[in-house]
């Protein structure tokens, strides 16, 4: 496990309103705990908490420096539920003689033939690993060769794997990791089925519902401009059987007669 400097501030108070100020501010609150010691309330730097992240993981050994100096993990990170940023941190106290638990990423390596050829689809079911593990020893990953799977042949397991001297594994060894399966076929000839089949026959019934209504609209429209043609025929004989004085009236308001 890597290990990276980090920069923290203490702060006095917790609560959403404190943690709303940090967060308009740049900073993160974040607690830390551990070793049966008061949990301390922190505050980081947001953009250097996402470079941390972005260079280094999430799995680096810390060394949290501020008033006091701390050795700590990353136990957990809330994250915002629709950006997707950190909200809140919490960080582990650790020393460097005693072992933790930890989860860290799974990384299968070396694809196999039948995946290679395109006809098979690799299935990775499983991301993570927990292991135990003295904090300078804990890996950021546990590599697993996968070389060996075949179509349709067994998964490669937990209990199956490699890891590094002083690493135990906490996760059953009957966890499967990966597998090749065939891959999924889409027949486009395919008839539809009685599903399918109602959507599609309600979409037209519909369309024609639509289509019927747009023709009824046209003739009312078609309809009432003939009629109001015909009212206006009927007006302009009217007034220029008085002698046109309404259509003048209406040309020219405003102007003077002579």
């Amino acid at each position: 496990m890597s290990q990276q400097e980090l920069n923290v501030e203490s702060r006095q108070t917790g609560g959403k309103v404190a943690a709303r100020q940090l967060r308009r501010a740049g900073k993160l609150p974040a607690v830390l705990y551990g070793h049966g010691e008061t949990p301390v309330h922190l505050s980081v730097g947001a953009k250097e908490f996402s470079d941390l992240l972005s260079h280094h993981g999430s799995h680096s050994l810390l060394v949290l420096k501020g008033a006091s100096t701390e050795t700590a993990i990353i136990k957990t990170i809330a994250r915002h539920p629709v950006k997707g940023i950190p909200a809140t941190i919490d960080f582990q106290r650790v020393s460097r003689n005693e072992r933790i638990s930890a989860k860290v990423p799974i990384l299968v390596v070396n694809e196999p033939l039948d995946v290679k050829s395109g006809d098979g689809l690799l299935v990775q079911s499983l991301h993570e690993i927990e292991i135990s593990a003295l904090p300078a020893e804990m890996p950021e990953h546990i590599t697993v060769d996968i070389s060996h799977l075949v179509l349709n042949g067994p998964a490669v397991h937990i209990n199956e794997i490699e890891v590094p001297a002083g690493i135990t594994v906490l996760t059953s060894g009957e966890e499967a990791i990966a597998a090749v399966n065939p891959p999924k076929k889409v027949d486009l000839d395919a008839p539809m089925d009685e599903v399918d089949a109602a959507i599609e026959a309600e979409g037209q019934a519909k369309a024609e519902e639509a289509a019927a209504s747009n023709n009824e609209n046209a003739t009312v429209a078609e309809e009432v401009t003939a009629q109001a043609a015909q009212n206006v025929d009927a007006e302009h004989g009217a007034s220029s059987k008085s002698g046109g004085e309404g259509l003048k009236k209406e040309t020219h308001t405003g102007n003077k007669s002579e």
